[in-house]
């Protein structure tokens, strides 16, 4: 129940009303939730109330927009801090699109000499290799290659690819995250990428190469991704201590 005179604004109490709607299971995995008009007379408040809400919902990833058909549950947890800055799937999220992957690649092989080196590996080792077609909205945006040291990874679940690879490794197989470094360059799109991204060949496009290590340090997960600049912009927030 909404109160006029709880002290508390009534756009934070209609957010935690539809927060544990989410969490608690009521509101399933991407369904569609009620729309503003509908939580107007639900909730007798006005739209700018439940703009902020839901507003506020979709900046955390609980829920996506998607225009013309409506505004979708699309999570049941917070996110931890790790997941917000090297989670494509977050991003997307936060931003008020809804993020999808294609599966493009996915086997075990041999690394060239640059791959190798990076993860400190010895010559002969297999690793772990994806590519991936990210996606926003079912848009195109980028095209990410993961290289994944198997000792650290073990079997990876191809019907876990299709998601966010962050969650994957975090909740599923429990894998702490420590270290990251990375890297963003601009380079000219090759054939491949140029198909697959929907550009001209040879079209600039934005190149973020990361690195990330176990929490003991040890180097085991390098993947970039190659976005098509026109459609995405890197933001980073950092907030004082």
């Amino acid at each position: 129940m909404i109160l006029e005179n709880s002290g508390m604004p009534l756009y934070l109490q209609l957010y935690e009303i539809l927060k544990k709607k989410i969490t608690s299971g009521e509101w399933e995995l991407n369904s569609t939730i009620p729309t503003e008009i509908e939580l107007m007379g639900s909730f007798a408040v006005g739209r700018e109330t439940v703009r902020r809400a839901i507003l506020r919902l979709v900046s955390e990833g609980y829920l996506y927009r998607h225009r013309g058909r409506g505004t979708f549950v699309c999570r049941n947890r917070p996110e931890d801090a790790m997941e917000q800055l090297v989670s494509f799937s977050a991003e997307m999220l936060a931003r008020g699109y809804k993020p999808g992957a294609i599966l493009l690649e996915h086997d075990l092989r041999k690394p060239g000499g640059e791959v190798r080196n990076i993860l400190e590996l010895p010559e002969g080792e297999e690793i772990i290799y994806m590519k991936r077609l990210r996606t926003a909205n079912e848009l195109p945006v980028a095209l990410e290659e993961s290289f994944l040291t198997r000792e650290i990874v073990g079997k990876v679940d191809k019907n876990k690819l299709s998601g966010s690879f962050y969650s994957y490794l975090a909740y599923e197989k429990k894998i702490p995250l420590g270290k990251i470094t990375q890297e963003i360059s601009s380079v000219l799109a090759d054939e491949e990428t140029a198909e697959l991204l929907g550009v001209k060949r040879g079209h600039p496009i934005l190149q973020l190469a990361r690195l990330i290590y176990t929490v003991d340090n040890r180097p085991f997960f390098w993947l970039t991704f190659r976005y098509r600049g026109d459609l995405y912009s890197i933001k980073t927030q950092l907030e004082p201590k």
